[in-house]
């Protein structure tokens, strides 16, 4: 894939993002679920599920930096980052569509995750074919 300067903007921001709201999710769930309207009980059970998909948001950020850096790394980080986002985004769409809004602050996180989602499904197609 080409290693324009846009292309590896977009892979830090994207990734950029996934490590911070991640990271922020794994480490402090209750207050990652706060800052978008959301109670959570100090259940440890349901702590952990908080943090366990954290933890998987974290580590693909990290990935998907890796591909902004690394040539050999570039086709899968923008992937993943499209197979990250993507689902988030239309799960949360699935739960607007069965369980009502969930809040300003989620449907502000969905839309997000599903533009960003598209763009890298768009730097994808954009760039795959192209030299470095």
């Amino acid at each position: 894939m080409k290693k324009s300067m846009v292309f590896k903007v977009i892979l830090i921001v994207l990734a950029l993002t996934l490590v911070v709201f991640g990271g922020w999710r794994l480490v402090d769930p209750v207050g990652f679920l706060t800052f978008n309207g959301l109670e959570l009980s100090y259940d440890a059970g349901l702590l952990s599920e908080v943090r366990g998909a954290g933890g998987i948001i974290m580590v693909s950020g990290l990935v998907v930096g890796l591909g902004a850096f690394l040539q050999a790394w570039s086709r899968i980080s923008v992937l993943l980052a499209a197979m990250v986002f993507l689902p988030l985004g239309l799960g949360r769409l699935v739960g607007l569509a069965l369980d009502g809004s969930p809040g300003a602050g989620v449907i502000q996180g969905m839309a997000i995750e599903l533009v960003f989602g598209v763009l890298a499904l768009y730097t994808f197609f954009k760039y795959r074919n192209e030299d470095t």
